[in-house]
């Protein structure tokens, strides 16, 4: 794009694309010296149409009268009456510096900006120029982005490709991969570097979504296989076993409260291993899981109610342990004539180790088992 302002800066009388803010017709560049005359004439009596159409005569490079700082009068004056063509052409000019006017970049973006917001295609691309040079005091990167996407609507290009890689950088794929699809001319040489970076990113975008589609698929059907097993066990009527699926595989409180319901239903909650009572109470703080939890923990006997816990290390434990073992309460040792002591045999640490083990055992792995047969605490 650059090379395109500085190119037209240098051939001034090149065609130039302007969208005046008004109907007046864009004045033809080759002017005789009376034509330019009469425009001078004209704009002194406040045509500004004449005043544009002196400007741009002035600032072409193949008119004899051809002088740069002189048609800076006419075309501040054009541009201040709303001629956005004067104000693109005082772009490119100070843009550029021709002749005796200097280089001038805040000049520039200034007629720049004017230029553009009035759709003149010069404007713009100085514009675009002067804000997205990241060394220059006038860089202003929203400004330079705001000014690629009137360029790229005029259809240039470059600027849609740039535009195109900075969306893309700020993970705005899609835009991105849209624009420079919209820019591509398939078979147009000039359209290579855009057609391919749009295919690009439109490949990229595809194998994205068909990955989602397949991990999305992968998560239904695992979901799928997760129900049919939770159906198998309703259909058995085996409902602990299907409680037990969903709190402690499928981790589901609709499962769960689906599960109890049917149970309380069937009045098969006496099937139900009392243990889930005590996580549908945590699951459930409210509602009827939580009104049959409730009522079924109350129905546990509280002498052997040690919830989810082992009952073994419990206050009084080992006292219970010494009477089943034929122990007493306390000691009644007498001295009796004629007879030999013969006293009680008390279980060792290990036997009662071995007992409590057995008790375990019995209760969470025989019958309407909790635990796998391979669990260490069943071996």
């Amino acid at each position: 794009m650059l090379a395109r302002i500085r190119t037209a800066c240098l051939t001034l009388g090149a065609t130039l694309s302007i969208a005046l803010a008004t109907s007046t017709p864009t004045p033809t560049l080759a002017q005789t010296a009376g034509t330019l005359q009469q425009s001078i004439a004209s704009c002194d009596r406040g045509d500004q149409a004449a005043c544009l159409a002196a400007g741009l005569a002035l600032s072409d490079v193949e008119n004899r009268a051809y002088d740069p700082f002189l048609a800076l009068r006419f075309l501040q004056q054009a541009c201040a009456a709303n001629q956005t063509a004067g104000c693109g052409r005082l772009a490119l000019i100070f843009f550029a510096g021709e002749g005796d006017v200097e280089r001038d970049l805040p000049s520039a973006g200034n007629f720049a900006t004017r230029a553009c917001a009035g759709n003149d295609r010069d404007g713009c691309e100085v514009a675009e120029a002067v804000f997205a040079e990241p060394g220059s005091p006038q860089f202003d990167a929203e400004k330079a982005l705001r000014y690629r996407r009137a360029n790229c609507t005029f259809g240039n290009r470059r600027s849609c490709i740039d535009l195109a890689r900075i969306l893309y950088a700020m993970d705005d794929a899609l835009p991105a991969e849209q624009i420079a699809l919209a820019a591509c001319v398939p078979g147009d040489p000039a359209s290579a570097q855009v057609c391919a970076f749009g295919q690009r990113l439109q490949s990229l975008r595809r194998k994205a979504e068909a990955a989602r589609e397949a991990a999305i698929q992968a998560a239904r059907n695992a979901q799928a296989r997760e129900q049919a097993v939770f159906d198998q066990y309703m259909g058995r009527r085996d409902y602990d076993g299907a409680l037990y699926y969903s709190l402690y595989h499928l981790r589901s409180k609709s499962h769960a409260e689906t599960a109890i319901m049917a149970a309380a239903r069937a009045g098969a909650l006496s099937t139900i291993f009392r243990d889930h009572f005590y996580v549908l109470e945590y699951w459930f703080p409210s509602g009827p899981v939580a009104q049959i939890a409730a009522s079924q923990i109350a129905q546990i006997g509280q002498a052997n109610d040690c919830g989810i816990w082992n009952c073994t290390n419990t206050p009084g434990a080992s006292s219970a342990r010494w009477r089943a073992a034929g122990g007493s309460s306390g000691s009644s040792y007498s001295r009796s004539s004629g007879s030999s002591f013969q006293p009680v045999r008390t279980p060792s640490s290990a036997e009662i180790a071995k007992q409590t083990r057995d008790k375990y055992r019995s209760y969470n792995c025989t019958g309407s088992r909790r635990l796998s047969s391979s669990h260490p605490a069943c071996q």
